[in-house]
């Protein structure tokens, strides 16, 4: 297919996949959702690729999901829960899929950006870049990626950054296990991340994620949970108010 919001291309093993909306500092549409869930495809597809490596353009690796398009929805569930379950289905995919998804995080993390690092099998991550779960500033949960975010970080990790909206650095983001490894030299780093799992049988990278995902708390119901969370967050009055307050460079009306 073509791409219109990634850039996908293939060097030997690997299939680069970047995210390529810079000027809305590369947040997430349904197009681009839709989109990721293709690249994902021609991964597994392609014969001879073993990793799937994620990446952003320009300073920011993903700020989550994009809140002029969550905004625009019509104001149903109905309208809105389609994107939102696509977003949870491409995270689940990076737990379950025979190709092992590397995101390389050179940029600034916010939001669901967090839970594309969170849902990764490894995570590269430039000294400098920052991470931070921010949806409660705007009266949101962050539902989806709170599963992957324990999956990774354990509970409490994942509930105090939820509760704070604190950003952290790249060192504390691997110290908490957001991150599996901090480098000076990302693309020495993923170099020699491919020569560990190059030689992997996808099938049995498949069963492996399996495995590990049967021992742990990402099921439907937990989809369903998520889902349905922060569907009626999006659309309370004040969450509403709030995402348009952003977008005007103003505080919610909550904060006094």
């Amino acid at each position: 297919m073509a791409f219109t919001t990634l850039s996908v291309t293939r060097r030997e093993r690997i299939l680069h996949v970047v995210l390529r909306r810079p000027e809305r500092r590369n947040a997430l549409t349904r197009t681009m959702i839709d989109e990721l869930h293709a690249a994902l495809d021609v991964a597994e597809a392609e014969e001879g690729v073993r990793l799937l490596v994620l990446s952003g353009e320009g300073e920011t690796f993903c700020s989550g999901m994009d809140f002029v398009d969550a905004a625009g929805a019509e104001g149903d569930a109905s309208s809105l829960k389609p994107t939102i379950e696509a977003f949870y289905g491409l995270m689940e995919r990076f737990t379950t899929s025979s190709t092992v998804v590397v995101a390389f995080v050179t940029g600034r993390v916010t939001a669901g950006g967090v839970g594309l690092v969170a849902a990764s099998d490894y995570a590269i991550a430039a000294s400098h870049v920052s991470f931070q779960l921010s949806e409660v500033v705007f009266g949101l949960l962050p539902a989806t990626v709170a599963p992957f975010m324990i999956r990774r970080c354990g509970m409490q990790a994942a509930f105090r950054l939820s509760l704070t909206a604190q950003r952290i650095d790249a060192e504390r983001a691997s110290a908490i296990g957001l991150v599996d490894e901090v480098a000076d030299a990302p693309q020495e780093a993923l170099r020699r991340f491919l020569i560990r799992v190059a030689r992997l049988d996808p099938g049995c990278v498949a069963e492996l994620k399996g495995l590990f995902r049967d021992m742990w708390i990402v099921n439907d119901e937990t989809r369903r949970l998520a889902v349905e969370a922060i569907t009626r967050r999006i659309l309370e009055p004040k969450t509403a108010l709030a995402i348009q307050d952003f977008m005007q460079q103003a505080d919610p009306s909550w904060r006094t």
